[in-house]
């Protein structure tokens, strides 16, 4: 796709090649667009070639030829400006960009935008970029759209139907997504197929955890190869991480339930009053805090990552309604079935003998992530399939942490390494990246470990971290398979 410099540039060339039978110099297309410098136009050129346009001899003056693409360009209309942002009219103006023709849909309109604003910046879409946009009026979830809001306001966001509202979802951790009720108009105009990068942007490229200088809580904890221990709140962690980057997920999410006179909430201890739920926070709150990390955890997942999540009903209810919201698509919910769990004397209510796994990957169109090979030679698999035309189940009876689990310190809501090798073997390869981002005392991290995956662990308490170095150190070097 050309940009209207790129275009007029293309069209001088031609224009030459065809009067004299020579291509310009850098200098006479400098001349002919009144720059002062070469450099710019050569920008262009090399622009020009990566898109296969155009082809040049290196070391010669004017070995610029045209290649077959360059005469199969169309003329697609430059409409106006779209808010990456808080939703403005849109604009229009009478511009063209060149497309190659062999890039566009068959049978279908096609429109182009420029971009104003900075809330689709985590999809690579910046203020100033171009979105090429294929104009239909019907759109899935996870598309970036172009809607109109109330027939006035034009916005370029990601798209999400609920029961009863739709979700305008930016892809900017820092903005609040737009919320539309049955009483709010809404059409859409089109959807994104590509984007152009402004000619003066800079190229994206993939961040790499770089350590702040002054602040201390984001520093790696302990590094050691395979394993990585991070002391910090995981939104501000996790966003130091590239996009795509990691395997799969494992998160106990903390929760507003006491636990001996203390409530675990994004990873802080608040004493309450023992046996008693703390509402000072409010579902909304609670809601507002998984939708948040679980939306950071889906822009550093790949496309076939997967996650689980792990919870009782104080916190796995607004989990799975946010899972929904973000386009993730949920392949199971397992019941943990707890047959050590400690009963409950007061006969008040029944033994919480379980809890929930939702088990959820990134993207439904992508590779299924089952890995029932690498599971089957797992040496639990005796035990959990009986025999080999036995269907998977969604039930595991498997017990509480074992006391030599607990021997460097007891974490409020510890696995058992069992549960955590189950998981890691179901779902990655060796060589592949596990998150924890609520790592507590890293079972992921030692199930990650013994079975020769890598893994990055992020915790707010030093103490749980302290206790995870210990573990690793007891066993590390120590492989299962």
């Amino acid at each position: 796709m050309l940009t209207k410099r790129q275009k007029q540039v293309l069209d001088y060339i031609n224009k030459c090649l065809k009067k004299s039978g020579v291509a310009p110099t850098l200098e006479e297309i400098a001349r002919r667009f009144r720059l002062s410098s070469p450099s710019t136009i050569h920008e262009h050129l090399q622009a020009l070639e990566q898109k296969g346009v155009l082809q040049k001899r290196p070391g010669q003056a004017r070995a610029i030829s045209l290649s077959k693409k360059s005469g199969r360009l169309v003329s697609i209309p430059l409409l106006g400006t779209i808010a990456a942002g808080q939703p403005i009219e849109a604009i229009r103006e009478k511009e063209t960009i060149a497309i190659p023709k062999n890039q566009l849909p068959r049978a279908s309109e096609v429109y182009a935008l420029r971009v104003v604003g900075n809330s689709m910046i985590d999809e690579n879409i910046n203020d100033g970029d171009i979105v090429l946009v294929k104009q239909q009026g019907t759109a899935e979830n996870g598309q970036k759209v172009v809607a109109l809001i109330d027939n006035q306001e034009a916005t370029l966001k990601k798209y999400y139907r609920g029961h009863g509202y739709i979700r305008l979802q930016p892809a900017n951790k820092n903005m609040e997504p737009i919320i539309l009720r049955k009483d709010r108009d809404l059409k859409i105009q089109g959807v994104v197929l590509d984007v152009i990068r402004e000619e003066n942007h800079p190229s994206i490229q993939l961040p790499e955890y770089k350590e702040p200088e002054k602040n201390l809580s984001q520093k790696i904890y302990y590094k050691r190869p395979g394993f990585r221990l991070y002391h910090g709140d995981s939104l501000d962690v996790l966003s130091k991480f590239p996009e795509n980057s990691v395997d799969m997920v494992f998160a106990d999410p903390p929760y507003n339930l006491s636990n001996g006179g203390f409530s675990v909430h994004a990873g802080r201890m608040v004493s309450v009053n023992k046996g008693e739920w703390d509402k000072s926070k409010g579902f909304k709150d609670d809601y507002d805090f998984h939708y948040k990390w679980l939306a950071a955890v889906r822009r550093v997942l790949k496309p076939e990552g997967t996650l689980w999540v792990s919870g009782t009903y104080h916190s796995i209810y607004q989990c799975g309604h946010a899972l929904q919201a973000l386009g993730y698509h949920i392949l199971n919910d397992i019941a943990w079935f707890k047959p050590n769990a400690a009963p409950n004397l007061s006969c008040r209510f029944f033994t919480a003998s379980h809890e929930t796994l939702i088990w959820a990957r990134k993207e439904k169109k992508a590779k299924h992530p089952f890995n029932y090979e690498k599971m089957k030679n797992g040496d639990w698999w005796g035990d959990f399939l009986k025999k080999p035309n036995t269907q998977m189940r969604s039930v595991w009876a498997i017990g509480t942490p074992k006391p030599e689990e607990k021997k460097f310190g007891k974490h409020p809501t510890q696995k058992p390494l069992e549960l955590l090798k189950r998981i890691v073997l179901a779902s990655t390869n060796k060589g592949d990246l596990i998150v924890d981002p609520f790592a507590g005392s890293s079972t992921t991290g030692i199930a990650a470990h013994l079975n020769g995956r890598n893994f990055i662990g992020i915790d707010t308490e030093k103490n749980f971290l302290d206790v995870s170095i210990k573990r690793f150190e007891d066993i590390s070097g120590k492989r299962l398979i």
